[in-house]
């Protein structure tokens, strides 16, 4: 894996792989819901999927045959810290995959009737997402913990938002977020480094200059723990605990993927293992620890029947109290570590996989070439590393959501 830059200073992460020959490119851009307000929330997401529906050259029906001609797939998308095109593609025909997505880049229609449609189809999503009881908690959850920041809104944004913003906020935010001082260029596949830069010289080089996005200031700071209790259309219930976790950048951020693994990220985690195999108090448990440029969080998620509740909770306590007093023993830190190295070489096994995650790396700030020291930083981390890291999590304040059957 290397780097280099274009004539216009455009960053391009390059990987060059060998046997098959498919390639994947990705076009990166700091500016996404991280940047967002009450008044925009959705508005990357929105972006991103017009961006590939037509271009100024190109009309829906044109991008799409041509697209398909060279066996390819072009898709946008975003999420919390980034917002991303997305094209993969045979070797033998980078030259017209970089132009197409160039265009994309370049050239978006933003056209009125494509953006009624996708609106139709954000707004259904966030409707539906009102049918699960874990999203509903999560949704909850992240409006406790983050207040009124951007990271308090689902990526989609809010039906009020969404039904508002135009195809001139597009054009607006797209300007904003697509540019020399921002865009990030991610190539994985089986091909020569020389081709990929001068066809990348050859559609990119008109790319215009811009300011480069700023991380905004997050102010969420609270000591009190917050426990809040809502109905919900179901039969069962939903526990959903979070608390102050490291960002991405902090010292702590592999401890802390550790100790959640250990925690409640695999079938053998403790609290799956306690909760769910020993006492049949949940029929879903786990831990997630979501990372991000800002303000992150560890949470603790439980599906249970509402008679199991306050039982629960208890034990989950005591876990977590336990976790927190006791060194993790040499074997199972030494199992985890496994466990992790092969989810992560496994999900690096594709083209596609490969530029998105150097391509992310880069973007939060990490830098591409951390996605090849992780494991090795993983390998050194201690039970003390562990048990320093959680205490810091766990003795803090905590956001708890409780959904409770309506009848």
């Amino acid at each position: 894996m290397e780097s280099f830059r274009l004539s216009n200073n455009i960053k391009v992460v390059f990987n060059k792989t060998s046997g098959i020959n498919v390639v994947s490119m990705r076009i990166f851009t700091p500016v996404s819901v991280i940047n967002e307000t009450s008044d925009n929330a959705g508005i990357s997401y929105l972006t991103a999927k017009l961006m590939t529906q037509s271009t100024k050259n190109r009309s829906n029906e044109i991008l799409a045959n041509e697209t398909e001609s060279i066996g390819a797939d072009l898709s946008g998308d975003a999420d919390y810290d980034t917002a991303l095109l997305s094209m993969t593609f045979l070797s033998e025909y980078f030259d017209k995959a970089a132009d197409i997505l160039a265009d994309a880049v370049l050239n978006p229609a933003f056209d009125e009737k494509e953006l009624s449609f996708e609106k139709q189809n954000v707004i259904a999503a966030l409707s539906c997402r009102r049918d699960n009881i874990g999203n509903i908690a999560y949704d909850e959850f992240a409006k406790l913990f983050y207040h009124n920041t951007s990271y308090a809104m689902p990526v989609l944004g809010a039906k009020e938002t969404v039904s508002k913003i135009s195809c001139k906020d597009l054009a607006d935010w797209h300007r904003y977020s697509y540019n020399t001082s921002n865009i990030l260029i991610s190539v994985a596949g089986n091909i020569g480094k020389n081709i990929v830069k001068e066809s990348l010289e050859k559609y990119f080089a008109s790319v215009p200059d811009g300011k480069k996005v700023e991380k905004p200031v997050f102010n969420i700071k609270q000591h009190e723990s917050i426990k809040k209790e809502i109905k919900g259309k179901f039969n069962q219930a939903y526990i959903y605990t979070g608390f102050p976790a490291p960002a991405i950048s902090s010292k702590d951020f592999v401890s802390i993927k550790v100790a959640n693994a250990i925690l409640g990220g695999k079938m053998t985690s403790r609290l799956f293992v306690e909760l769910r195999e020993n006492l049949g108090l949940a029929y879903e448990v786990g831990a997630v620890y979501t990372p991000r440029k800002a303000e992150s969080y560890l949470a603790v998620y439980i599906g249970l029947d509402k008679k199991n509740i306050e039982l629960t909770l208890k034990k989950t306590d005591k876990i977590l109290k336990d976790f927190c007093t006791l060194k993790v023993d040499e074997e199972e830190l030494k199992n985890t570590k496994t466990y992790i190295k092969g989810l992560y070489i496994m999900s690096r096994q594709t083209v596609s996989k490969q530029s998105y995650y150097y391509g992310w790396r880069e973007i939060v700030g990490q830098g591409c070439e951390y996605d090849n020291e992780y494991l090795k930083q993983m390998e050194k981390i201690t039970a003390q590393n562990i048990l320093d890291a959680i205490n810091k999590v766990f003795l803090s304040h905590s956001v708890s959501v409780i959904v409770n059957p309506a009848a």
